[in-house]
């Protein structure tokens, strides 16, 4: 006779780990987790620092030439002479779009950007690492 599967584990004795490995494993799991999380706030920093460096840099090398492009002279014109800007509006607004510092921009934007989600990362992390003492 055959003995089935259902038979064969109701026979088998019950194998129960130590209960030091059960805490062993457990405090391993949690080092290894604060040595991730410390990495990553390491990083984060970096991240941080360089892209505050990026931002100061193109602040400084590209914000004089988005300051002086003729797209604020321009602008400038809709605040003294707003009847005539207002007749040609269309005009107006293609010739604002068509003097507007693009490239400028990009430059200055993209540091801020890289600075905006090194801090979500950063306050993320910063609340991760500190979930397990509240």
């Amino acid at each position: 006779m055959k003995p089935n599967l259902h038979q064969i584990f109701k026979e088998m004795r019950g194998i129960e780990p130590s209960a030091k490995l059960a805490g062993s494993i457990l405090a391993r799991i949690e080092r290894l987790q604060k040595r991730q999380i410390r990495q990553k706030l390491i990083l984060a920093h970096f991240s941080l620092v360089g892209s505050l460096g990026a931002t100061v840099w193109a602040a400084m090398a590209y914000g004089n030439a988005f300051l002086q492009s003729d797209f604020w002279v321009l602008l400038r014109l809709l605040l003294t002479d707003a009847s005539s800007v207002l007749r040609n509006w269309n005009d107006f607004a293609f010739s604002l779009l068509e003097t507007f510092p693009a490239v400028s921009a990009t430059i200055l934007l993209m540091p801020v950007l890289i600075l905006l989600l090194s801090f979500s990362a950063y306050f993320k992390l910063e609340k991760r690492s500190h979930y397990n003492y509240i």
